[in-house]
């Protein structure tokens, strides 16, 4: 049932289900009480905005100590930057917003150079939000997109999960209505479909929004990575989510990693020894 306001008063519909695709604030996951589980705090803040000038063909990404910023190519020209703060530091980084993403950027100083010869085309834009998985569906609703699950923006994933999200939640709903199996059947397995798919990126997302240097163990995967195209391209498919963090991070993919990495450096390591 969904009751709608208008000039003329109040209407009534029924439908057999209704589904939330009304973002994080979602009033649809307020009305039915939807759990949240796996919430994790802000992590990061960050302010992005658009430039003109910059030109680039690729997804740029910088990473230092406690600070992140990134490019990316968009239209009409123009270049969206984004930097982004340990949340702990957001009173901080909003005292002056310009003053402090510019800043940011002097730690790659040639890019930050590229930027000063660029003109920017938009205010700054910014903020910080929480995650959560919420329980997705009940009787005679369904959450999806980031009504049902939210991550830090960090993987820029959100638009792409919620499409999946819908695909797979229509799916789910034609069975039930369609094709005479139960609701909470075919909703059940969608459920653990959609958190078994998202979790790895989920806890991916979340460890590279606390901006923190990554483990020793992961440094040395990323330095032999490093040099590895095919590890390389692979690395950003995960960030793309074309590729699961669960089968980039087996035990497997690591394994054949590093042997690349000592096949590579053994011939060079013979000769100077020489």
């Amino acid at each position: 049932m969904v009751t709608r306001s208008s000039c003329r008063g109040e209407r009534e519909d029924r439908a057999r289900i209704v589904i939330g695709a009304d973002g994080r604030n979602s009033l649809v996951a307020k009305v039915v009480h939807a759990l949240n589980y796996n919430t994790k705090p802000r992590l990061q803040y960050s302010y992005y905005t658009y430039f003109s000038g910059l030109p680039t063909d690729q997804f740029e990404t910088f990473v230092r100590p406690d600070r992140g910023f990134a490019c990316a190519p968009t239209n009409d020209g123009q270049t969206m930057v984004v930097a982004g703060w340990p949340y702990a530091e957001a009173q901080a980084y909003k005292a002056d917003v310009e003053g402090n993403f510019l800043q940011t950027l002097e730690l790659a100083p040639d890019f930050a150079a590229r930027v000063a010869k660029a003109k920017r085309e938009a205010p700054f834009l910014g903020g910080a939000i929480p995650s959560w998985f919420r329980m997705p569906y009940g009787a005679g609703w369904a959450l999806v997109g980031d009504a049902g699950y939210n991550k830090d923006p960090i993987t820029a994933q959100g638009i792409t999960d919620a499409f999946l999200d819908a695909e797979r939640c229509t799916d789910a709903v034609h069975r039930w209505l369609g094709g005479g199996h139960q609701f909470d059947e075919v909703m059940s397995a969608w459920h653990q479909q959609r958190d078994a798919k998202d979790m790895p990126i989920y806890e991916f997302t979340a460890q590279l929004a606390t901006l923190e240097l990554p483990p020793p163990e992961m440094q040395q995967l990323l330095a032999a990575v490093h040099g590895n195209q095919q590890a390389m391209n692979a690395f950003v498919s995960v960030i793309s989510g074309a590729v699961s963090p669960a089968d980039y991070f087996s035990e497997e993919n690591v394994g054949s990693i590093f042997a690349a990495s000592a096949a590579a450096a053994g011939p060079a390591l013979a000769s100077s020894d020489r």
